[in-house]
């Protein structure tokens, strides 16, 4: 783990172009509206690392209080502006350790932290008995995995600490406080994604060459030819990855994993 990770979260880390902006604010708000309907309609959540702060102003549109935070006060002024929720930079312990939320989200966060155990802990202490956490994180036991190695994607070192399986977050939920309730592999913004971006570093791309086009990212180390190469190499990985993603969701082999788990119990030690 280096000292310091700042450089590995620049400006930009997060802030899409405009066409990745709408297709993830679309689907965002099909997520949160899938969980609300278990949810129900109201409560108070807390979103850490809330990144565009989308999910949280669509919770707050269908009925619930909701807060949010980012690692540095520069992204949660950036969330706040773009979503209008209500934000602060830090993590839980800036939380009053007491029992009182109903919903914490961590999508695509725990990955990132070099303590998730002590991470799920303080998650726990906040949520009320009975209180959902709801995880997103990637599947070190996908199919994607496997087949990329090395070059998978969602490896991501060194933001990814971290990596975790069905089991090795069960495992880490049960150890903290928590009973697993589900897990689904569905994952659009994410799976076909990983498989087109894992195929070009694979094949000696330009590494990232196409998330750095989906952030917006000028930093270029392809010249004309090999950038004309990436993107026709890029069609038929396009082709090919949307019915592996497709077939990988049922076999819970997705590249992507969305963890629901209730607080359990009284108290939290």
């Amino acid at each position: 783990m280096p000292a310091s990770l700042d450089r590995y979260y620049p400006p930009r880390y997060r802030r899409f172009n405009p066409f990745a902006a709408f297709v993830l604010h679309y689907l965002y708000l099909r997520r949160v509206g899938g969980w609300v309907a278990r949810l129900g309609p109201s409560g108070l959540a807390l979103e850490i690392g809330s990144g565009t702060g989308w999910m949280l102003r669509a919770l707050r549109e269908r009925g619930w209080r909701v807060v949010g935070s980012e690692r540095s006060a520069e992204a949660a002024a950036a969330s706040r502006a773009a979503a209008g929720v209500p934000m602060f930079a830090g993590d839980l312990e800036a939380v009053r350790p007491a029992p009182v939320l109903d919903l914490i989200i961590m999508f695509h966060v725990l990955e990132h932290l070099a303590d998730p155990l002590a991470a799920l802990r303080a998650a726990a202490a906040r949520l009320r008995p009975g209180g959902t956490l709801v995880l997103g994180l990637p599947n070190n036991a996908s199919w994607q995995a496997r087949v990329a190695g090395s070059y998978w994607m969602h490896l991501d070192v060194p933001r990814h600490l971290c990596h975790f399986s069905p089991d090795t977050i069960e495992r880490a939920l049960s150890l903290t406080g928590f009973r697993l309730i589900r897990i689904t592999f569905r994952s659009f913004e994410h799976d076909p994604l990983g498989w087109i971006q894992s195929g070009l570093d694979a094949l000696g791309f330009e590494q990232g060459f196409v998330l750095k086009r989906l952030v917006g990212m000028h930093e270029r180390r392809s010249g004309p030819l090999a950038t004309l190469g990436a993107y026709l190499v890029a069609l038929p990985l396009g082709v090919i990855s949307v019915p592996l993603a497709l077939a990988s969701w049922p076999a819970r082999a997705g590249a992507v994993m969305e963890v629901w788990a209730v607080r359990e119990g009284p108290n939290v030690d």
